[in-house]
């Protein structure tokens, strides 16, 4: 038997019975890499998110902290 035809016979096959090709594998790898981007992309969005919220947070404290008139004064 031809070595290549022991290779055609025990390729992977899916249930359907198609033969998966390299351009499977390499769409599948793409699909994976921007999955990926993707995902870092939205935990960035979400630490600079945080950042600006916990900057505001201070900066209002600072501003409480510094007014020169008090809070429940009435003035």
């Amino acid at each position: 038997m031809d070595p290549a035809q022991v290779t055609d016979r025990y390729r992977p096959v899916c249930i359907i019975g198609h033969q998966r090709s390299p351009y499977v594998k390499e769409r599948r790898g793409r699909a994976v890499k921007k999955l990926l981007l993707v995902a870092l992309a939205a935990i960035g969005g979400l630490l600079v998110y945080r950042q600006i919220q916990a900057d505001r947070a201070e900066q209002d404290l600072w501003t409480e902290a510094t007014d020169s008139v008090p809070a429940g004064s009435g003035v």
